[in-house]
């Protein structure tokens, strides 16, 4: 169940990445949970952690200018 959630959060951050191209971390924030609520609510902590796994994997990338702000990487 763990591995299903992680990516379900994974896939929301994604989509709505691609439709922003760039966004604040408490607007990524609030919309990942936003489509997710239908199925689960997910911590604040369980979004941070997929984040950065997807920065390492270099699906996003903070801003230059601002390190509150992502960056969706086609």
């Amino acid at each position: 169940m763990e591995d299903d959630r992680r990516y379900a959060i994974e896939a929301a951050m994604i989509k709505v990445m691609k439709a922003r191209r760039k966004i604040d971390y408490t607007n990524l924030m609030s919309e990942t949970t936003r489509l997710l609520q239908v199925r689960f609510t997910p911590e604040p902590a369980q979004i941070k952690v997929r984040l950065e796994s997807l920065i390492e994997r270099g699906y996003i990338e903070r801003s230059e200018e601002d390190k509150r702000v992502f960056k969706y990487v086609a």
